[in-house]
């Protein structure tokens, strides 16, 4: 979403009297059609190489949220003599975007240079500076997006009556107009059922269908009362005619935006009574984005009323008795020369907000900042970091009574273009590793961790007393390998995810010294015993299988921690499929079994692993899912007991690990 305030420039050019693409790009660009302007600045602009025409065709660009191609206008426009300051600063807040945060930097040094007293500047630079080191830093938690989102922009969420309920360009009806601003449809409120967990439904509804709701412009986004009476929306105001005569009059809007009260909502019928415009609306400038504390006494709104420090400013009104009095704004600790725009209450003093203009990752960042009701007057702006914010447009927070989750929107990449609603929950997860020598059960120090995922690799140690203990990346696949000289190594797989809003993930592994003879080897014996297959699976094999009658599919040797099928396994595997072809009704059960070497837990994970392996050997092999079944069963039921692990030899364990499977159905 551009920043409101880009303002026409009218430019001499010799040929604009006949250039008549010039004159349409002009005219739809100063009626805020910038959709309707694009392919007329595209025809001209290599012709003209003018600052203003590209600067204004990468203004188009960014509207529409294409924004290489704002980025390549924008270039163009700013390494040619004229460009103005203005242009600097929208292409410097773009490549934050871009996440080009070194060159953000440096034309943000040349704006400053000619505008040395807008403050944004130094808050962007210092943005620029610790984005990089935000952006890396372990998230304090996890933000899926919603599965409901369309290919229009779904924004500004907000919780009422356990419904999500928000603004969307997404039409789901046929009549509604296109604004020419986007090329989209006119915002609608809708609603959809969710949970405090993010789970909605798949279809969302117009929240009410009537002739004083969701008419035929915009309308929303929206927020309520804290007894889910009231409505408080946005809603923009057109003269007739609008995009066929005149431009808005006033400069310093894209559109005229007001604030609209529906009042009295009725279970029954579903509808709002009343809906009234607020009181101190204006015909010269937007009044949007309003919010009410859950008190009711206080309201805070994004305004472009004269006499701000720039762009939309916030402003707060106090309610004495049934009367809210006259807003005055928020102060210049909040307000910036950028936009400040969709503030949230979240309790009755803590105020969520948006804003261009402070130090963040790029775009809209959302920050918090808690009222001093002594003191009439604003805490100093807290950005609340990755995930929720990111180098892209991030705004509208909806707060759970918990803390730990909410709802948002961003216009960060995602599988939904445009706006995009994403639910966070905040997350701390922790992996304790405890390495061990298989033969001695004692802890192995200072052994190499390689933790892997698909963004990060790190590599570590266990300290002196064998164990390792360090913070993970929420919601992520973990691909880990152990290792230590004279030591076989071991590999770790697992997901760092959990229910709990802090939690530690327990991991015990088992290394096996290599024998002094071979220390190159890579098994946890001298050489691998021979596979025998001691049911005979092969053809001819068994004829007549009976029903819960347990068969041997043969003795398996692995890698350690491995559920990889080798090479030499094949032949067992290609058996097992000529006996389910041979018996096309018959269901198994896929049974893996472990040596005694290792925890309970460790062992019942590798043995199911070892047995999923098979049946998806079987799958990809024409046998459908629904005749198998599998289960591991570490080392519950040994071929050869141990009453002491340590005094088993290598080929009793050799013999524990065994495959078979159980006859479910004939």
């Amino acid at each position: 979403m551009l920043i409101a305030g880009i303002l026409f420039f009218c430019f001499a050019i010799a040929s604009a009297k006949e250039n008549k693409d010039l004159i349409r790009a002009n005219f739809y660009y100063s009626h805020f059609a910038y959709f309707e302007a694009i392919p007329y600045f595209e025809k001209i602009a290599g012709e003209l190489n003018n600052p203003i025409v590209y600067s204004e065709l990468a203004d188009c660009y960014s509207v529409t949220n294409n924004l290489q191609k704002a980025s390549a206008a924008y270039t163009k426009a700013v390494n040619l003599p004229g460009c103005s300051s203005a242009v600097v600063l929208r292409y410097a807040q773009l490549l934050m975007q871009l996440t080009q945060y070194d060159e953000a930097a440096r034309w943000l040094r040349q704006y400053q240079k000619i505008v040395p007293n807008d403050k944004r500047a130094v808050n962007l630079i210092a943005g620029c500076n610790s984005a990089k080191e935000l952006l890396t830093a372990f998230p304090k938690g996890v933000a899926n997006l919603l599965p409901f989102n369309a290919d229009g922009s779904e924004f500004a969420p907000t919780i009422w009556n356990g419904h999500l309920v928000f603004a969307s360009d997404t039409s789901i009806d046929v009549k509604k107009k296109t604004d020419n601003w986007t090329g989209k449809s006119y915002y609608n409120i809708y609603s959809i059922a969710c949970d405090n967990k993010g789970h909605c439904g798949n279809e969302f509804n117009k929240l009410t269908e009537t002739k004083q709701l969701n008419n035929k412009y915009h309308d929303g986004p929206a927020t309520f009362s804290a007894n889910g009476k009231q409505m408080y929306f946005t809603r923009s105001r057109y003269s007739d005619h609008f995009l066929s005569h005149k431009s808005v009059s006033n400069k310093d809007s894209i559109v005229l935006l007001e604030v609209m009260i529906a009042s009295d909502y009725d279970t029954t019928s579903k509808k709002f009574k009343t809906v009234e415009p607020f009181q101190y609306n204006s015909k010269e400038y937007a009044v949007a984005h309003p919010t009410v504390s859950p008190d009711g006494k206080l309201l805070v709104f994004s305004s472009t009323m004269p006499k701000g420090a720039g762009g939309s400013d916030l402003y707060i009104c106090k309610k004495l008795g049934h009367t809210w009095m006259k807003p005055k704004s928020v102060g210049n600790i909040i307000n910036t020369e950028g936009e400040e725009v969709f503030p949230y209450w979240a309790d009755d003093s803590t105020l969520f907000f948006s804003s261009d203009g402070h130090e963040g990752l790029g775009g809209l960042d959302i920050y918090k900042c808690t009222w001093q009701e002594a003191h009439n007057t604003f805490t100093q702006p807290e950005n609340i970091g990755a995930p929720i914010n990111s180098s892209y447009d991030d705004i509208s927070l909806a707060l759970f009574s918990d803390g730990r989750s909410t709802y948002f929107s961003s216009n960060r990449p995602a599988a939904k273009g445009g706006d995009n609603i994403w639910f966070y929950k905040r997350e701390k997860i922790f992996l304790q590793l405890n390495v061990f020598d298989s033969i001695t059960r004692q802890y192995l120090a200072n052994v190499g961790v390689d933790l892997n995922t698909s963004a990060i690799n790190k590599d570590t140690t266990t300290n002196d007393a064998g164990k390792l203990f360090t913070r993970l990346y929420p919601e992520t696949e973990y691909n880990l390998t152990i290792s230590k000289t004279e030591y076989t190594s071991a590999s770790l797989h697992f997901v760092a995810i959990t229910d709990k809003e802090a939690d530690t993930i327990y991991r015990d592994v088992y290394l096996y010294k290599r024998p002094p003879r071979k220390p190159d080897t890579m098994a946890a014996m001298p050489t691998d015993p021979p596979v025998v297959n001691a049911n005979v699976m092969d053809t001819p094999g068994i004829q007549t299988f009976q029903l819960n009658e347990v068969y041997e599919i043969g003795r398996f040797y692995y890698d350690y921690n491995k559920a990889d099928l080798k090479p030499e396994h094949k032949r067992f595997m290609d058996t097992m499929l000529v006996q389910l072809h041979r018996h096309p009704t018959m269901r198994i059960q896929i049974r893996a079994h472990t040596d005694c070497r290792g925890s309970v837990e460790f062992n019942a994970d590798l043995s199911e692993r070892r047995a999923l392996a098979v049946v998806n050997y079987l799958v990809s092999h024409g046998i459908p899912r629904k005749r198998l079944e599998y289960v591991g069963l570490g080392f519950s039921q040994p071929t050869v007991k141990c009453p002491i692990c340590e005094q088993c030899t290598e080929h009793q364990h050799y013999l524990n690990r065994v495959l078979d499977f159980k006859v479910l159905q004939l």
